[in-house]
């Protein structure tokens, strides 16, 4: 398990048994002990976890199809992967508590793809805004709030796409995650318009859709894609 929990820990306050646990988290539904458990257990442990009951829940009816065919679509699944690595599509829960990222939940987040209708690209390589007020100088704090009511996938490296990961996970609605940095932060963001980005404390506006930005004390850049 992640974030510092162990199962034991996970189990006391869930009252949920540590195999349950394992079986949701390898998306072993079929080890549940009857189809109407699986929701009751995402529910309980995604509440548990402070995440948003609901998202798990939706996530979950929409790639498994409701309650009654998951567990025979899952043996299914189980027999036909004997001879291959277990496909491992990430649960919003999973993503939340780990960083594991899979395509489909991306994807719904809006890392898997972008569309052009919905969102304005801007050319790589220029500035987007910068914050009102500000001055460059050694040392940058930025915050991430997340808003409205699904959350976006976000990602945050130290300097560069080759720093050290700071944060890669889905930030929820109302959860704020906040860092320093010496001179710049690399960002991927899945959909900008659901995450707030402040700079020193001043408000940083991030438009268009999924994409990497490089943020400053000057401003923040929409990087190349790829």
């Amino acid at each position: 398990m992640r974030q510092g929990i162990d199962y034991p820990t996970a189990e006391a306050g869930t009252r949920i048994r540590t195999r349950y646990l394992k079986a949701m988290e390898d998306e072993q539904f079929d080890l549940l002990p009857d189809p109407s458990y699986v929701r009751g257990f995402l529910r309980a442990y995604s509440t548990y976890l402070a995440i948003d009951p609901q998202l798990v829940i939706d996530e979950y009816d929409s790639r498994m199809g409701g309650i009654g065919q998951p567990i025979e679509d899952a043996r299914r699944r189980r027999r036909m992967a004997v001879d291959r690595p277990r496909r491992r599509e990430a649960q919003l829960l999973w993503l939340a508590i780990g960083g594991v990222t899979g395509i489909a939940l991306l994807a719904w987040l809006g890392i898997g793809g972008e569309s052009s209708s919905t969102s304005t690209e801007a050319d790589p390589g220029v500035p987007i805004t910068t914050p009102a007020g500000t001055t460059p100088a050694e040392g940058i704090d930025v915050s991430f709030i997340g808003r409205g009511n699904r959350g976006s996938y976000l990602e945050v490296r130290n300097g560069s796409e080759s720093g050290e990961t700071l944060y890669s996970g889905v930030l929820v609605p109302g959860a704020t995650r906040a860092f320093s940095f010496r001179d710049s932060a690399w960002v991927r963001i899945g959909k900008p318009d659901a995450v707030s980005v402040r700079v020193g404390g001043e408000p940083l506006a991030i438009s268009g859709g999924t994409g990497t930005f490089l943020i400053t004390q000057a401003g923040a850049q929409r990087l190349p894609a790829g």
